[in-house]
């Protein structure tokens, strides 16, 4: 066989041609149909030309003869596939598969078999077990006893539209959102006033598939590759440990402060270039929620469904424990970190789906992605998968974070008053609704959806007064959100009365104008504007627009200054080329702010045909 030298497989057209295969069996090409099959297999927005399949489901190829097939039938009676993936590729890991081609298919195996024929073509359905090991495969042709030869190379994915397979998701709503999905919201702020953050997923971008097996490559159990509890394992491990390495606990410099607002987060893709080359920018800490977000990428790019958490009021770091110390001074400051850990405004995690056929019965569906810090070197194994009923049921012991979960939602806060002398005084603090507003994007929409009885039974918890001390302190390093406490005292009994609350500082809205609905290759506009209502005006103002769907690439436009009490208004068109709901982003950056930023959905639909 001569194949062009030094050709890339995955970018090659997708007729591979084939010459000189076997005198006894003539074969002139070995069409992948990746454009037909990719449609089939819910895999066309990664590649129209690579060919990617879900385990579980047939796919075909056709291959063409030199000569009429009856010339050949002895020599087609011995021909047999073998798909291969992984550096040393077995039968006895279920790395490698060799199968006939026969007449009739075998779902629950390697199998193909010849769907149509003609003189000079067949065309076969190939079918992969809903078991698979994952992973990019080689698809090899033997005769007899010659030497296999290469027939192309394929992508094998998760399935979750295959009732056999283990992240098999019953409705095609929740399919099409925690797997198709690349448009996210992320949800920031307090449990008082929840703040959306736009996100492009990005996971149909042709790269991030290759990244993410890169990823997983680190791992050498390839065998474990068919179990998507220990590929989410091992991704989570991995992000964790590259989210590290390009971690700044804080800004040391005015000129790195200000490099962190400039610094862009607008989706998972870029982030996860920037980690995977070590050429990132610092992910600081009050943007560690990007972590679950390019987590929730690579799992659904794996077609593993997934999303993106948000619980507010969490206690972070109690071991375990169901109590959280606050160490206050007498005027009201925050006296460091508590020694069992510490209630911060919101953390997110990301949720994966799938069965747990290791656990007791019950505890599959939602999985939660608890990452943690590597022990001894063992980075692979840094990271559990906690079922969200588990956490529910406060069962502790099933898996090795439940605990630290539980404590999480559930947890209680004691508050101490550092005196003067060195001692500590318990107060009566007002008791912390821990583990409140659990939320995630709603199934085909942009509203916020409410899961906290996912994570909790309903509970009635009584809100008490109490005496302390106050504070007004910065919560975490998030400039827009604060925490204030508050103090009143009587100046006869030297008593005081504490109480605090979360707050966000919401900055300007940008506003944006435009149609719901609009159709295909058919001009649109948007009007953005923004009222300058500060006492200074806004200057260097560049607003940049970009969507998937509905822009090529992202534009920005350069305006000039806005006076006090002034609004900026613009227009802009574009063409939307991709039918669905499609998701326009507006951001803002000027002297004042940065990162100012908004969005609009509209359903693009196909234009009617001429009568």
């Amino acid at each position: 066989m001569v194949i062009m030298a030094n050709m890339d497989l995955y970018s090659c057209p997708r007729i591979i041609c084939i010459e000189n295969m076997s005198r006894a069996l003539g074969i002139k090409s070995c069409d992948l149909q990746a454009a037909r099959n990719n449609e089939e297999h819910h895999t066309k927005d990664i590649s129209s030309r690579r060919l990617v399949v879900r385990r579980g489901q047939p796919f075909t190829i056709r291959l063409h003869f030199r000569a009429p097939v009856h010339a050949y039938l002895p020599a087609l009676k011995k021909v047999t596939l073998t798909a291969q993936t992984g550096e040393q590729p077995s039968k006895a890991n279920r790395t490698q598969a060799t199968f006939p081609i026969s007449s009739l298919g075998n779902r629950k195996s390697w199998s193909a078999a010849v769907e149509e024929r003609d003189a000079q073509s067949w065309t076969i359905s190939v079918t992969t077990p809903s078991d698979a090991v994952i992973g990019h495969y080689s698809l090899l042709l033997q005769v007899s006893r010659r030497k296999p030869r290469l027939l192309g190379q394929f992508t094998l994915l998760f399935n979750p539209w295959v009732r056999e397979d283990a992240v098999f998701l019953e409705n095609e709503a929740q399919r099409c959102e925690y797997l198709l999905n690349q448009n996210g919201l992320i949800y920031l702020g307090t449990a008082d006033c929840i703040q959306e953050e736009s996100w492009d997923f990005g996971q149909f971008e042709e790269d991030v598939l290759d990244l993410s097996l890169d990823l997983l490559g680190k791992d050498d159990q390839v065998e474990e590759w068919g179990n998507p509890a220990h590929v989410a394992r091992i991704l989570g491990a991995v992000l964790h440990a590259l989210k590290e390495k390009s971690v700044l606990p804080t800004p040391q410099t005015q000129a790195a402060q200000e490099g962190a607002l400039l610094s862009k987060r607008r989706g998972s893709a870029p982030v996860l270039r920037q980690w995977c080359t070590g050429r990132g920018r610092p992910v600081y800490e009050g943007q560690a929620w990007v972590l679950a977000a390019v987590a929730c990428t690579v799992l659904r790019g794996l077609g593993i469904p997934a999303r993106v958490v948000t619980t507010f009021s969490s206690a972070q770091g109690t071991g375990g424990g169901l109590l959280v110390d606050e160490y206050y001074t007498e005027e009201g400051l925050q006296n460091g970190e508590g020694q069992r850990g510490r209630i911060w405004i919101f953390q997110t995690s990301t949720e994966c789906w799938m069965t747990r056929p290791d656990l007791p019965p019950g505890y599959g569906g939602w999985q939660i992605l608890y990452p943690s810090a590597p022990q001894g070197g063992a980075v692979l194994k840094a990271c559990d998968l906690v079922p969200v009923r588990a956490v529910k049921e406060g069962i502790l012991g099933l898996t090795p974070a439940v605990a630290d979960m539980f404590a999480s939602v559930n947890a209680a806060c004691v508050v101490w008053k550092c005196c003067e002398d060195g001692t500590l005084a318990l107060t009566n603090s007002n008791t912390k609704y821990v583990g409140s507003n659990i939320s995630t994007k709603g199934v085909g929409s942009d509203r916020c959806e409410d899961i906290t009885q996912n994570y909790k039974y309903p509970e009635v918890r009584r809100i008490t007064t109490s005496l302390s001390f106050s504070q007004f302190a910065r919560s975490p390093p998030e400039n827009s959100f604060l925490r204030l406490t508050a103090v009143a005292t009587h100046s006869e009994s030297s008593l005081s009365c504490f109480a605090q609350e979360d707050i966000a500082i919401c900055r300007p809205r940008l506003a944006i104008e435009m149609p719901e609905a609009a159709e295909q290759y058919q001009p649109l506009s948007a009007s953005v504007s923004i009222h300058n209502s500060l006492d200074a005006p806004m200057k260097d103002c560049v607003i940049s627009i970009f969507g998937r769907g509905l822009i090529h690439r992202e534009r920005s436009y350069r305006l000039g200054p806005v006076r006090p009490g002034n609004t900026l208004c613009t227009q802009f068109w574009f063409t939307p080329v991709k039918v669905g709901l499609q998701r326009l982003n507006v951001e803002m950056d000027c002297n004042m702010f940065q990162n100012l930023t908004n969005y609009r959905s509209v359903t693009v639909v196909a234009p009617e045909l001429a009568a």
